[in-house]
């Protein structure tokens, strides 16, 4: 049998695997850094992105919260002019309600009785005077009853007054302006 040396045809092929494999583990190296650079910068990106849309939040949010401050300063200033027209409002009704009280009382007071002091104090009234007798004091009192705008009439007291010319009783007399505001609110209708 001859004698065949297969050494350098081993080493060939073992150099030659040697090379495969280092030229393999070179290129999977390279690959692994080139996915790795390339996920990096795919995260980066999604990062980057994500710090926009949060940044964008962020001014929005600031925005809103600016705008939230405009709308309570507009609400509280509503509220005050709503207050003012109210204010306005309730002296527009009552800015003749003395001069219907002296027109009333003139159709209320019946002959007999003397009117000499008239007290008005928000919504209550006292009257205090003269009368000829008690009879036309109560018809008074009906009277105001009666008015409709006017309620809750009472005589607090009555005592003997002066008896020259005549004999007179001094009474005080206290009423409420009840309904003035539908009374007010029926005329302009």
């Amino acid at each position: 049998m001859s004698n065949i040396n297969l050494l350098p045809w081993r080493i060939e092929h073992k150099t030659k695997k040697k090379n495969t494999f280092l030229l393999i583990l070179a290129l999977s190296l390279m690959s692994v850094i080139a996915i790795s650079f390339l996920g990096k910068l795919f995260i980066e990106m999604k990062i980057t992105a994500q710090n926009q849309r949060n940044q964008f939040l962020e001014t929005q949010t600031l925005i809103l919260d600016r705008r939230l401050v405009e709308i309570q300063e507009i609400k509280k200033q509503k509220l005050s002019l709503e207050h003012r027209i109210q204010a306005i409002k309730t002296l527009e009704k009552k800015r003749n309600s003395v001069t219907r009280l002296f027109n009333t009382l003139v159709q209320i007071t019946p002959k007999g009785v003397y009117i000499n002091d008239l007290i008005y104090s928000g919504d209550k009234i006292i009257v205090k005077g003269l009368s000829e007798s008690n009879k036309r004091l109560a018809g008074m009192v009906r009277n105001i009853d009666g008015a409709g705008w006017l309620s809750d009439a009472n005589i607090s007291s009555v005592i003997a007054g002066p008896t020259k010319p005549m004999k007179l009783y001094k009474f005080s007399l206290n009423f409420v302006v009840s309904n003035e505001k539908k009374e007010i609110n029926n005329e302009y209708k």
